[in-house]
């Protein structure tokens, strides 16, 4: 038994571990979207435009004003 894991096996475990997670939930999906997706979609355009009306502007005139060397 190994107590002390090296880093690079540890990132390696970790990575491994999440890429088999997400392997597994995308074979589960057989290509039909979920109301919980319609939702998180919604909520994020609408949070997407929200921003861009509230501080659109000001972003617009930090990025004119930006100089870079």
């Amino acid at each position: 038994m190994q107590l002390l894991i090296p880093r690079e096996g540890l990132a390696a475990r970790v990575i491994g571990f999440i890429r088999r997670a997400v392997l597994r939930g995308m074979s589960y999906d057989r290509g039909s979207v979920t109301p919980e997706m319609v939702i998180w979609t919604a909520f994020g355009a609408a949070l997407a435009l929200a921003v861009t009306a509230l501080w659109g502007p000001q972003i617009l005139a930090a990025a004119r004003e930006t100089l870079f060397k």
